[in-house]
């Protein structure tokens, strides 16, 4: 095993399903771990306490600290106590898993080659991963579970991944850093709905407000046409775990998250101050 020193990091709200999977898998990926909290109300805390152990940090951040300063918080803190103890950062957003740009080696492998390449930055394609009733509810384990997706071509950058040495002040892991870019793109799988339940609390009360101008107004949207956000498991491609994720991007996500108003003005002739 290389002796690359890498840093996973989390910044947590009510996704407790799907954390200790998060968790454990950047363990897997020989990752040492910081956990932020921002006031889950569900079995978040319980879980992060039972991985203490593991981890280097675990902090509970109350729910009134402004989301929309929570990354450049967190930004702030590593450049200040971390950096200097690691090679590499990875962060993914808490429903999010990293992967290499193929399967036929782990995430792990791949960042080690990265970094001995002289790269300093990391962007992912977002593969979409989206509940569907062919989901057999009694597996627990959303990613044995949730097996349907596609990608999603036209998010904002993803970049979760990076130097130690190069952290900068994060917006949402979407800005670039100082150095090299992979000229690869790598993967990850993010699963933002995992179940119907899941997802109503999630847009009706996890979400719920989040909005600010045109950022995350997806929830919003969503919020008033709940019952079109079912998705046909054949609409989506299928992960075996073992085969490269599929980039035809064969489903429009656009359909489900809608349009930015920016965007509608924009199509409808209208100026965005209009």
């Amino acid at each position: 095993m290389s002796g690359l020193r890498c840093l996973g990091v989390l910044l947590c709200y009510n996704d407790g399903d799907l954390l200790e999977e998060s968790i454990s898998y950047l363990l897997e990926q020989h990752h040492d771990l910081i956990a932020w909290d921002h006031g889950s109300t569900d079995e978040t805390p319980s879980i992060l306490e039972r991985f203490r152990p593991h981890c280097r940090e675990i902090r509970r951040v109350p729910r009134e600290f402004d989301f929309y300063q929570l990354y450049q918080a967190m930004s702030r803190h590593l450049i200040e106590s971390y950096v200097t103890d690691y090679d590499w950062v990875s962060w993914p957003d808490q429903d999010e898993f990293l992967e290499g740009p193929a399967r036929d080696r782990s995430y792990y492998e791949y960042v080690v080659e990265a970094h001995d390449a002289g790269i300093d930055w990391i962007r992912f394609r977002n593969f979409n991963y989206w509940c569907t009733d062919e989901d057999d509810p009694t597996v627990s384990e959303t990613t044995r579970r949730v097996r349907h997706y596609a990608l999603r071509p036209d998010c904002p950058p993803r970049i979760r991944s990076w130097r130690a040495k190069v952290t900068n002040v994060r917006r949402f892991n979407h800005n670039a850093l100082d150095g090299r870019p992979s000229p690869r793109l790598f993967d990850l799988r993010h699963y933002p709905m995992r179940s119907p339940s899941q997802m109503r609390a999630r847009v009706l009360h996890d979400r719920a407000g989040l909005r600010r101008g045109n950022l995350n107004f997806h929830y919003a949207n969503m919020r008033h046409r709940l019952e079109s956000l079912q998705i046909p498991a054949d609409a989506l491609h299928y992960d075996d775990g073992v085969s490269d994720l599929d980039p035809d991007p064969i489903f429009d996500w656009r359909s489900i998250y809608g349009r930015a108003p920016a965007d509608s003005d924009l199509r409808s002739g209208q100026s965005r101050g209009s």
